[in-house]
Order: C-alpha cells, then structure tokens, then sequence
C-alpha cells in the first residue's frame, strides 16, 4: 500500500495553516492536545494575557501561532467526498515548505486503542466513524495500523533533514514533562524560559486538571467535551496512560501493530 496524495488545500482553512508560525501535526490521539495547552499557557502567561486553546483577535504576534493539523490521515478518512476533492483537511503546499512542524509521536499500540474508543464512541469532525471491533479496525484499509505506520511515515520523509521539524514523544513527555516542553519552547523561538512559567503550564495541563475541565465543559467545545457523560471511556481525556494498550489488545493484535510500526523510520 502507498500514499498518493496532492497535498493542495482549495478551501479557506489553507490560510489559518499558512499564516501559521508552526504547525502541529499527528495521526489522532497521540497527545497533540495535551501539547497544545501546556504550549499555550505557558506562551499567553508569558504575554501576560489571558489563556486561549486558539490564538485570540488581535493577540500580539510575538506569540507563536500554532495551528494543528491531522493532515493527511484526516483526509484520506473524511467522509464527504467533496471536502477530500478541495484538500479541505491538507496542509498546503505553502504552510509545508515554509513553517515549523512539530510531529507527536506515540506508541502506535496506545493510538490504535484510543483511537478506535475515538472513533466509535465520540466520532470526529470529519465524520470519520467505525463500527466494528478493535481488532478489525486495526487492520482496516483506512483506519489500521498499516495505513497509520505510512503516514507516519510519509511526515517523517518529507520533512526529515531540515531544521524545520521536531519530533515531540507523548512517552519522553510522560517522562520529564519539563524537559519536553522547554525542547518545543525552544525549538518555536523562545530562547529565554521562564521555568516557574513552564512548571505552571505542566499543572495547568496535567490529566486531573484537563480531566476536571472536560467534566465541567470549561470551554464549551467539542474539542473537550466527552461524547456522552456517562461513559469514562467515551472522554477526550480518557486514561493518559503509556502502555495501556495491554488492557485491550490480544497478544496477536499487539504484534500485527508492532509489525506496523516496523514501517516507521524515526
């Protein structure tokens, strides 16, 4: 299986990608959330203005403008064929020869387990749905672990070799949050860290804070919002756990993963 995409972008979301500073990119559920608010918080502390998932009107522009993207893995899964047909979910080709990309990167087995719980229990903007069970779905044409592992891939190829891109580990993360974030801080511009600002933003977006704030609906979003209140594992903010794919996959799905993620050239 191969990849054969034009990656140009007809609609009007190419301009929030082009006027972008940097771009986050990730096969979903790799923890580009996660990344997303402790960057922002610490970067609207820092600016001393109040904190906003996106970049607010007229936010000065000393602040990085990040702007996140599925790329082409929400592209090849969207389900109107008129939005695949205008590259609606695309980087343009602009955005990607010119802007910082950020890749987050997770196990592989963990992102197919909360993708799949992502998939049939919340849904996603681009319709995006799966019926069936966790293990079909990981060797699904579209949604498996093989088609996954190319696109992965393909990132990693194109942008490999410039001072363009940073690989960002929701595992590393897990492990020394501080160090993790001060590398993205320093790789968009900030080259002075507040490390009282940085610990802040840490808490700020630690799993029982972001956990709480999917509960209440603090920002009145689907972005954090569970698919129904009822269900745990229906949460955006689900288990934040490395490794708890164990709990889920046999020993054979856990392998035909691994062999997927074979394909992916870090």
């Amino acid at each position: 299986m191969s990849l054969h995409v034009i990656p140009r972008n007809l609609t009007r979301a190419r301009e929030r990608l082009n006027d972008a500073d940097a771009l986050l990119v990730s096969i979903p559920k790799s923890g580009r959330t996660w990344l997303r608010f402790m960057l922002r918080h610490y970067l609207c502390e820092r600016a001393g203005i109040p904190f906003s998932i996106d970049p607010a009107p007229g936010e000065p522009r000393t602040i990085p403008r990040l702007a996140c993207s599925h790329d082409v893995w929400e592209h090849l899964t969207a389900v109107r064929r008129k939005d695949r047909l205008r590259g609606r979910y695309l980087i343009p080709p602009l955005a990607r020869r010119k802007r910082k990309i950020v890749i987050a990167v997770r196990d592989l087995r963990d992102v197919m387990v909360s993708l799949h719980l992502q998939l049939t229990r919340r849904g996603f903007r681009s319709g995006a749905s799966y019926e069936g069970e966790l293990s079909d779905m990981i060797r699904h044409r579209r949604f498996g672990a093989v088609r996954t592992a190319e696109i992965i891939d393909y990132w990693l190829r194109e942008w490999r070799g410039t001072e363009r891109m940073l690989v960002w580990s929701y595992e590393e993360c897990q492990k020394d949050p501080a160090s993790s974030l001060r590398d993205v801080l320093g790789f968009l511009g900030q080259r002075e860290i507040d490390e009282e600002l940085l610990e802040r933003a840490i808490e700020f977006s630690s799993f029982d804070s972001m956990k709480s704030m999917e509960t209440e609906n603090v920002f009145d979003r689907k972005l954090l919002r569970p698919g129904d209140p009822t269900d745990p594992e229906s949460f955006k903010v689900r288990r934040g756990k490395v490794g708890g794919w164990v709990d889920y996959l046999s020993d054979e799905d856990a392998r035909f993963i691994q062999e997927a993620a074979a394909r992916i050239r870090l």
